[in-house]
């Protein structure tokens, strides 16, 4: 009897576990909806005649999928890898056919058989590194098989080794070249190998504009209207792991020892205010003035004024494709083509501001009210479905009535506001090519390193903008996650839900190109409570770059208030 119990309490754990098992399964399953997806990594793959060629897809959204590769019609594999030989060379298109419980999907791919098959490299054209600091350099090279790889740095040979590890003094530009060969040939490839000075970790506070080595020094400003609360924060340059700050104003040292720091004046006045960073013991320094009351300086809408802004107060676009400010251009045209724009009043026309962090700053004849339960502004895009490519809205309010955006900037937030992937007071600086037709390499504030690069669709001389003067500038802002991805050969943008200029909002719920200044915010994410606005700022907010379309660029168009005519 035992052993009967025995047996029975083994076939129903076996049963339990079964059925769980299966109700696993059933659960994710019900998961997947939709029809099985096909993805390959190339449109078109090469091997040398003789020789397997594995290949394997990205199957996804397919209920338990079976799986036949056909060549002229004929079922060669039933795997989900592929090995794919031919004794012939010559052109072949295999077609993957998933048959899923969900549905079916067939994708074509192309097979070239080649008599030889030269190596390819793919490195970027230009490279940063710092001055007496290794930097590890290498490429991806298909067809590489017992390859030779011969690196060069301004023609004396320096590695022989797949990777090279760069590591020099002098600053400037060096040629660096890479050669790899096999039995069937070679191809070569040439790096601008640029050398910075060592960065180091800094503090400074952002107005808004543009940095550049004539204003670094500059003393930054800020306002904060008497009955309200600023919260100030600095941007973190080249410190890894900030600690402790410690913040003083006019030399009294205050409670906080975070980032932020809550400054609420009890009276009018010219503050000074200073945060040091513990461990580096970088400092920085601002201005603020705590100004009259807010609406002390509102301005009702008069006869004569208009819906849309009305001047052009600063542009400065990143680097980019469509920037075209050619040496000997000034700063004074690029503002009054700017103006131009605006004055047009057609709120479906942009002007270009480049990469990340471009931007332009513009003002209203007028006070944009908060109306309660509104939209407030109109800033339209070009974006559509799978193709967004999102700028951050920024407001200021003229607090104190002097009729310059020289007060205080506050972001309106969007959907990615508390995401982690969203960078705050993250700075980016474009360095100006040595020759027309480079790519325009860029550092930022937490170590990374990348370019804008020359296509072949723009052929411009120089995609940098040459009205500024010095080697290099400086752009802060907010950063969102990267929102392009390549699949099947195409390249998107990925939309995200709200909240941006030049986004197809995925929440329907949220009309494209409304905003609303009751979502404007503080340094650190808390709202910032304000009755009225008197300028706006957009600027790219994203970094990301294709094949076919170049970088990604914000396409703002002329803002208008949306309650002009309550």
């Amino acid at each position: 009897m035992r052993n009967l119990k025995h047996l029975i309490f083994l076939l129903l754990s076996v049963y339990l576990i079964c059925s769980l098992s299966s109700c696993s399964s059933d659960d994710d399953n019900n998961e997947l909806t939709g029809d099985p997806t096909i993805t390959f990594g190339m449109e078109e793959y090469k091997v040398k005649i003789g020789r397997d060629l594995a290949i394997e897809a990205n199957v996804e959204n397919a209920v338990n999928p079976m799986y036949s590769w056909k060549l002229e019609g004929r079922i060669i594999s039933v795997d989900p890898e592929l090995i794919f030989n031919q004794n012939d060379a010559g052109e072949y298109f295999v077609t993957l056919r998933i048959d899923a419980e969900n549905g079916t999907v067939e994708k074509q791919i192309k097979i070239s058989v080649q008599d030889k098959l030269p190596p390819e490299i793919n490195v970027s054209s230009s490279i940063i590194a710092y001055s007496g600091k290794d930097t590890e350099i290498s490429a991806e090279v298909l067809y590489a098989e017992d390859a030779t790889y011969v690196w060069r740095l301004d023609g004396k040979i320096v590695s022989e080794s797949k990777t090279y590890v760069f590591n020099q003094t002098k600053l400037g530009a060096q040629t660096l070249s890479l050669k790899v060969s096999n039995e069937d040939g070679t191809d070569m490839q040439v790096i601008t190998v640029t050398t910075l000075p060592e960065p180091t970790p800094e503090l400074f506070f952002d107005n808004g504009h543009y940095r550049v080595a004539s204003n670094i020094n500059e003393l930054r400003k800020m306002t904060v209207p008497l009955g309200k609360s600023l919260v100030l924060a600095p941007v973190i340059c080249n410190i890894e792991n900030p600690t402790t700050f410690k913040w003083t104003v006019d030399g009294a040292t205050q409670s906080s020892t975070t980032g932020y720091l809550k400054f609420t004046p009890s009276a009018k006045g010219v503050y000074l205010i200073t945060v040091t960073e513990q461990s580096s013991s970088a400092k920085a320094e601002v201005q603020v003035t705590c100004t009259e009351p807010e609406g002390t300086y509102f301005r009702p809408v008069k006869t004569g004024n208009k819906a849309t802004a009305a001047t052009v107060f600063d542009y400065i676009p990143a680097p980019g494709q469509f920037v075209n400010y050619q040496i000997g251009s000034t700063k004074a045209k690029a503002l009054q083509d700017a103006q131009n724009w605006l004055n047009t009043g057609n709120t479906s026309g942009y002007i270009h501001i480049g990469a990340y962090g471009g931007y332009w700053i513009a003002g209203f004849d007028h006070s944009v009210k908060n109306e309660e339960g509104k939209a407030d502004l109109l800033i339209k895009g070009n974006a559509f479905a799978g193709w967004s490519e999102p700028g951050i809205v920024w407001v200021m309010q003229d607090e104190n009535g002097n009729g310059l955006p020289d007060d205080t900037w506050y972001e309106l937030k969007g959907s990615e506001a508390d995401s982690k992937d969203t960078k705050y007071r993250y700075a980016i600086t474009y360095y100006k090519p040595n020759a027309s037709g480079s790519n325009v390499l860029w550092t930022d504030n937490i170590g990374r390193s990348n370019s804008v690069d020359y296509n072949g669709y723009h052929s411009q001389a120089y995609y940098f903008p040459m009205f500024i003067a010095e080697d290099y500038y400086t752009l802060v802002g907010t950063c969102l996650a990267a929102n392009f991805f390549v699949e099947g050969g195409i390249e998107y943008a990925k939309d995200l839900p709200w909240g941006y200029v030049d986004n197809y909002n995925s929440d329907k719920t949220k009309p494209m190109n409304e905003f609303w200044i009751e979502n404007a915010i503080q340094a650190d994410g808390s709202p910032a409570n304000l009755k009225h606005i008197d300028f706006v700022k957009v600027h790219t907010g994203t970094i990301g770059k294709g094949a076919a379309v170049g970088e990604v660029s914000t396409e703002a168009c002329v803002p208008a208030d949306m309650n002009f005519n309550n």
